[in-house]
């Protein structure tokens, strides 16, 4: 491990001649600890719910004794204990600057509102099929920090999903290549508002060192409200067909994801690989649960599994699938956004909202406002009942939530897995 010593750059390098302060304790942060220990630097873990009060504590006094402040995604920038990093005079950066600051291969960085989950799945899966080595990390897979630590190829394609939370502390981050799925509101009960959640996403813009930008349309709408300048080859054209693009039968051939698709096919083509490569990896590619996803047809009604839509775009995109009317299970903790406005724009494509989460009470009666039948319910098992009680043979039951999953589950996989088990419930009629 110490022969990556030889790779540290500068600003590293001079930083740990001190010992270096790990901000929590979670998967980024053990990973960060690996690495820098490997080097041979001494590192001291804080983390707001460890058992020793030493641990959870973290102020001015305490951060004079470090030159290196790393974080985990957890820390928001205004911080209580990021603001002590910073009047003690330390350097502060995300886990993912950690990594990255090593890596010697190409980084492909993959952001945006929605899609950026699968996108980063399917381009490392259609990289390794093309005979080209390559390893998702940040946001999914593994951090970064770890492919390190554990002595993986440095040389290979970094696939790296890179959330605003990760993006809006970091500064040596600079990709090879910047796809930016989407943009929407989302997280704004964190950056406050939608300037600055765009912002946070666009200091990665600012950072990259390669040429390659991909976007599609509301990246660059949003861009031009914000003053922020992109280039215009980077716009991915998104009027080519499922069979254009050779990938009908695939999970690609339908709305949104067939827009993923599109940004990794520019990405592929701007690289010069070859196209039949990719459309053999699109049909081979399965996703992960949760994501749009056809749990059972029961007596003519289809169950539709999005727990993973945490937000309104991913509603926008999830509805766009179906050319009816559907009976929507909605709702959960809410992360900020303009209610009334996202359920003017769903409202003319739901049947019927079933609602769920500490939302719902707000959600009702701008619903009824528009004339769209709705109920609340008190968990996710009654409104499953309550949504089939009320399906037609030949609709489309839609768990789509648009918000997070935090005031009822432990995640969105566990949301999704209790709708699994709510269905597998109901009687058959």
């Amino acid at each position: 491990m110490s022969t990556h010593s030889t790779l540290l750059p500068k600003w590293l390098r001079k930083r740990l001649d001190s010992p270096v302060a790990i901000l929590g304790r979670a998967s980024s942060g053990q990973a960060a600890s690996a690495l820098l220990e490997g080097l041979g630097c001494e590192c001291h873990v804080f983390d707001e719910r460890a058992e020793t009060e030493s641990m959870r504590s973290f102020g001015v006094e305490a951060a004079r004794k470090f030159g290196l402040v790393v974080c985990s995604p957890g820390f928001a920038i205004d911080h209580p204990w990021l603001q002590a990093a910073r009047e003690a005079g330390c350097e502060i950066i995300p886990e993912l600057d950690l990594g990255a600051s090593l890596w010697r291969g190409p980084i492909v960085v993959i952001t945006g509102t929605n899609g950026k989950t699968t996108l980063t799945e399917f381009l490392t899966s259609a990289f390794s099929s093309a005979g080209i080595e390559a390893y998702a990390c940040g946001n999914i897979g593994r951090p970064i920090s770890s492919l390190i630590a554990d002595d993986f190829n440095l040389e290979a394609v970094a696939v790296c999903e890179v959330s605003s939370f990760q993006a809006e502390l970091t500064k040596y981050l600079h990709a090879d290549s910047l796809l930016w799925t989407n943009f929407d509101e989302d997280h704004l009960d964190r950056h406050k508002s939608l300037q600055a959640y765009f912002e946070s996403k666009y200091t990665l813009v600012k950072l990259q060192r390669g040429d390659v930008l991909l976007f599609d349309d509301s990246v660059l709408s949003f861009g031009k409200e914000f003053g922020r300048e992109l280039p215009e080859d980077g716009l991915v054209d998104n009027s080519l067909s499922a069979a254009e693009l050779g990938v009908t039968g695939t999970i690609f051939e339908t709305l949104p994801e067939r827009n993923t698709y599109l940004i990794a096919r520019a990405l592929w083509l701007r690289m010069g690989l070859d196209e039949g490569e990719l459309i053999e990896a699109a049909n081979n590619f399965k996703k992960s649960p949760h994501r749009m996803e056809l749990i059972e047809n029961r007596n003519g009604v289809s169950y539709w599994d999005d727990s993973k839509s945490t937000n309104f775009h991913a509603v926008y995109g999830a509805l766009k699938r179906f050319e009816n009317p559907v009976v929507w299970i909605g709702g959960g903790k809410n992360k900020g956004g303009d209610l009334p406005r996202f359920v003017a724009k769903i409202a003319p494509r739901i049947h019927s909202a079933h609602l769920i989460g500490e939302t719902s009470i707000k959600l009702a009666p701008a619903f009824e406002e528009h004339g769209v039948r709705v109920r609340v319910y008190e968990d996710l098992d009654d409104a499953v009942a309550g949504a089939s009680a009320v399906a037609e043979s030949g609709t489309n039951i839609l768990l789509s939530p648009g918000f997070a999953s935090l005031d009822m589950f432990d995640g969105y996989s566990q949301r999704g897995e209790a709708f699994r088990r709510a269905i597998s419930h109901l009687s058959d009629l």
